[in-house]
């Protein structure tokens, strides 16, 4: 019961704090103090929560200097002419009419070639979002559609990291795993583009792309030789290099270009890097003007905090004992309803896509029949519900590199159709059962292993809080 307490009480905080519009690091500096507190009445020291605490941030190191990284190449993409030149290039192939549409199968393409949200962000992302800008499109369902777009590919490109980390802790074949989960969103990929077109109708973005080649060849030397810091991106991405060694080779290139190409002077580049590019021409600065390590302060501290969270939930044992009365729920319904549930609550609590995969595999191991169907659930739920939390990494690495509003996650539909979808099947399954044999079945690439009667294994009230210690780290590439 305290539990449930503790987790309702942050709940509320975070609704609360939403609704008044405080800030969202003072949320979550109540948030980790709450926490603190549970674990503190649960006689562990201080210091082993202080040192689960930064642990937990330490794992998340990584992220973190990608964020500034970033940031920086953000800025250096601007000023060295690669984003003018895209969006050149962009605005004489995009229809006003269509914009939000173009923008989520844009964004879709793109990570399915990178196989990663936060680099489809960073590149396809600002893009999209600086060509809307010109147009007058809204910057909220522009957000929505990057983010929907940005996590497609995150969830099921062979690059992808999520899809490479369900797959080891299942102990299952990517291929197959990469096969199932594209069956399974065809039908909400085509209501999420019919969505897209019905927001483009009603939006009536009628008005002409004005003339941006020529708007920005006044303030930048476009020139193909700029595409290159763009390009360095997708090759080492399809050479599988390490995400920060690709994102600071980009970004050397880049302050290569500004000083050569662009005749930027060395003097002023550290200061675009650290504060952004300032472009001169309101109609010029309002495309392409942001970036910069300090845009991603408000982030950096956002993650920093909320990592924290994760070495307090494995130090006292509090997420594993609400579970149980998740299990409790899922016995009467189906096994997806049972990790569905679960996966809401790894995503808001551990804030982190990567943790909440870990959590609500090792949380419903035994939920499902087969290896199989558990990393086809976990793909449909945790994967897909993370970039939902507001305070969440998975949101916040997107939302925050294209400048959109936090609402914005509001318009990411396919991520909301996908597992309704999923549990609407899950759920005729489980009333007919038979059904698994037939067509349907078979073109949503299911098989029997996906129908079972859910039998969750039971919590022991005498397990300690330092069994929940076992539990997988998260490690954020």
């Amino acid at each position: 019961m305290v539990e449930l307490i503790v987790l309702s009480a942050f709940a509320v905080m975070l609704i609360v704090g939403t609704v008044l519009s405080f800030p969202l690091t003072s949320i979550l500096t109540a948030g980790f103090f709450l926490f603190f507190g549970y674990g503190l009445s649960r006689k562990i020291s201080p210091k082993k929560l202080l040192m689960a605490a930064f642990k937990s941030v330490w794992e998340v190191k990584t992220i973190i200097a990608l964020f500034a990284v970033v940031g920086a190449m953000s800025a250096a993409w601007r000023a060295a002419g690669t984003i003018p030149e895209i969006v050149s290039i962009s605005a004489s192939l995009i229809s006003p009419s269509i914009f939000i549409l173009a923008t989520f199968l844009l964004c879709t393409m793109m990570s399915m070639l990178l196989g990663t949200a936060f680099g489809t962000a960073a590149t396809m992302g600002i893009i999209c979002m600086s060509i809307g800008k010109a147009i007058g499109a809204s910057e909220f369902f522009i957000g929505g559609a990057v983010l929907a777009g940005s996590y497609f590919g995150d969830r099921c490109s062979p690059m992808s990291t999520s899809a490479i980390l369900v797959s080891q802790l299942t102990d299952t074949n990517l291929s197959k795993n990469i096969n199932r989960m594209l069956r399974t969103s065809v039908v909400p990929f085509i209501v999420a583009c019919v969505i897209y077109v019905a927001w483009d109708f009603f939006m009536a973005n009628t008005g002409t792309i004005p003339d941006v080649t020529g708007l920005l060849s006044r303030s930048f030397r476009l020139s193909l030789i700029s595409l290159t810091p763009a390009l360095l991106v997708i090759v080492f991405s399809l050479l599988k290099v390490d995400v920060i060694v690709t994102m600071t080779s980009s970004l050397v290139l880049a302050c290569i270009l500004c000083v050569t190409i662009q005749r930027v002077p060395l003097a002023d580049l550290p200061i675009i890097l650290l504060f952004g590019l300032r472009a001169p021409g309101a109609t010029v600065a309002n495309m392409v003007n942001g970036g910069g390590i300090f845009s991603m302060t408000n982030v950096l501290m956002i993650v920093t905090i909320s990592s924290s969270y994760a070495g307090l939930f494995q130090t006292t044992g509090l997420l594993r004992r609400m579970c149980q009365l998740v299990a409790d729920l899922s016995d009467s319904s189906t096994p997806f309803f049972g990790v569905l549930i679960t996966s809401m609550f790894t995503s808001m609590v551990s804030c982190n896509q990567t943790l909440a995969i870990m959590l609500t595999n090792d949380l419903c191991e035994n939920a499902e029949n087969s290896s199989s169907a558990l990393a086809l659930d976990i793909e449909n739920s945790a994967v897909i519900l993370a970039p939902l939390v507001p305070w969440s990494i998975s949101n916040i690495s997107v939302l925050s590199a294209i400048g959109a509003p936090s609402m914005s996650l509001l318009a990411a539909s396919f991520l909301y159709l996908l597992p309704l979808w999923t549990l609407g099947i899950s759920l005729w399954l489980h009333r007919r059962p038979a059904k698994i044999d037939g067509h349907r079945a078979r073109w949503l690439g299911l098989t029997s292993d996906d129908v079972r009667s859910c039998t969750w294994p039971r919590v022991q009230e005498t397990e300690s809080a330092d069994s929940v210690e076992s539990l997988p780290a998260a490690k954020v590439a």
